[in-house]
């Protein structure tokens, strides 16, 4: 069972996305921003993160760029309402693995950790 950690300052959100996940047989965790986020990464070492960009303390983007930083390659998903081109961009050159647009539906989610989670080559 792959694990999951959903990073969003939004409790509402991070509940909802854990609950389409656990439905779908993933194991989860949870960070209210992207320094708690990066924490539960180097404690738990998931196999795949959903990430909001817009948080307090660490946002999205620092958290991407800390990953970088600390050479940690985990797939990131962004989700978010921002979906600037800029903004989606920077996210894509920082090496996320897929951009979902806020508020994110069921089917997107699962399709993108799916494709993202499968052994390269497949």
């Amino acid at each position: 069972m792959s694990k999951i950690l959903v990073v969003d300052d939004s409790l509402f959100a991070r509940l909802n996305i854990c609950e389409i996940l656990k439905n779908a047989g993933y194991e989860t965790l949870e960070a209210e921003n992207g320094r708690v986020g990066l924490a539960k990464v180097l404690a738990e070492k998931p196999d795949c993160a959903l990430s909001d960009l817009l948080m307090p303390e660490m946002d999205g983007i620092a958290f991407l760029k800390a990953l970088r930083e600390n050479s940690i390659n985990l797939p990131v998903i962004v989700l978010s309402a921002d979906i600037q081109e800029t903004k989606r961009k920077q996210c894509l050159e920082l090496g996320t693995a897929g951009f979902i647009a806020k508020p994110p539906k069921k089917d997107e989610i699962l399709e993108m950790l799916a494709k993202t989670l499968q052994p390269k080559g497949e």
